[in-house]
């Protein structure tokens, strides 16, 4: 994450990271990121969210819903 936010030249606070795993989440948050838990099996809603996950989602489609949503 912090190579990517680099990259884009914006600080790692302002970055999301969508992630499957508790590792994903831990780096997401090591960084000072936000993260989202991807559940793509069942029982890791859980384990998401307890390592911290911003938000813990099943479908992508969630993701794709809130971007067509987001303010401009």
């Amino acid at each position: 994450m912090l190579k990517a936010a680099a990259q884009l030249a914006v600080h790692p606070h302002d970055c999301t990271l969508i992630g499957d795993s508790v590792t994903d989440v831990e780096a997401s948050k090591a960084t000072g990121g936000h993260s989202i838990g991807f559940a793509n099996k069942p029982g890791k809603d859980r384990s998401l969210s307890d390592a911290g996950a911003d938000v813990v989602i099943s479908a992508m489609t969630a993701v794709a819903e809130a971007l067509n949503h987001s303010p401009a």
